[in-house]
């Protein structure tokens, strides 16, 4: 299935930029200016990822109209994960973000580099094994950090973007090799589905009588376990 990303802010020039740049990126990307118009879109449609600005007005004269789209997308839409985009980088506002369950944050100006980043970092954790477990462990080693960060004075915000930056990447290593070891017991899975499979032709080939029956018994009973075992993990 196609991923689908939108993306909302009410500064134009931003959002003439992110659609020209995902125009050539694989995964379908819709648009809005307002939070109205988002949410038209949201109660129409599935979405892997928002990318949300964070102050911009709602129907409610609310300054901070992307965190009344967060809240609405964790009560609506739960598989959709959030990226908030803010020109005030603190760290306070992303902390912030994240206890309302966003899954990251940008500042602005905005990098294309960094959004590409971390959209594809969801698409990619989104197609583990145990995704709902890999996105939520995500989440709890960034608000840890987060809050460390947020007991400091004065942080300069480039350090700060290099910190969080220097995170995803080492996080990112750890569930690669999570990856690697899932796409081994995809592998085995399918070698085990194929071998049930010939050893059920066996089955119906040879008959009850045959000394070999009995081992063809046990050999489809053990591969049986072992591919219901693999699902389980």
């Amino acid at each position: 299935m196609e991923s689908r990303v939108l993306v909302v802010d009410d500064e134009k020039d931003i959002l003439d930029t992110l659609a020209e740049f995902m125009a050539d990126l694989p995964y379908r990307a819709s648009f809005a200016d307002t939070v109205s118009g988002a949410l038209a879109l949201m109660e129409e449609n599935r979405y892997d990822v928002l990318l949300l600005d964070k102050n911009m007005p709602d129907t409610e004269n609310n300054k901070e109209g992307g965190m009344t789209l967060l809240r609405y997308a964790k009560e609506r839409m739960p598989d959709a994960e959030v990226i908030m985009m803010t020109g005030y980088g603190t760290v306070e506002s992303a902390v912030e973000a994240m206890k309302l369950g966003a899954f990251d944050y940008i500042t602005k100006p905005i990098s294309l580099r960094d959004v590409r980043q971390k959209i594809d970092r969801i698409l990619e954790y989104k197609r583990f094994i145990n995704s709902e477990n890999t996105l939520r462990s995500y989440k709890i080693l960034h608000n840890q950090v987060l809050n460390c960060l947020s007991n400091l004075d004065n942080l300069p915000e480039d350090q700060l973007s290099n910190t969080l930056r220097s995170l995803g990447a080492r996080i990112d290593q750890v569930f690669g090799l999570q990856k690697d070891y899932e796409t081994i017991i995809e592998t085995q899975a399918e070698a085990l589905e194929k071998i049930g499979g010939y050893v059920q032709q066996l089955k119906d080939a040879v008959s009850r009588d045959s000394p070999y029956y009995d081992l063809i018994e046990r050999i489809f009973e053990e591969s049986g376990k072992r591919i219901s075992l693999r699902r389980l993990q």
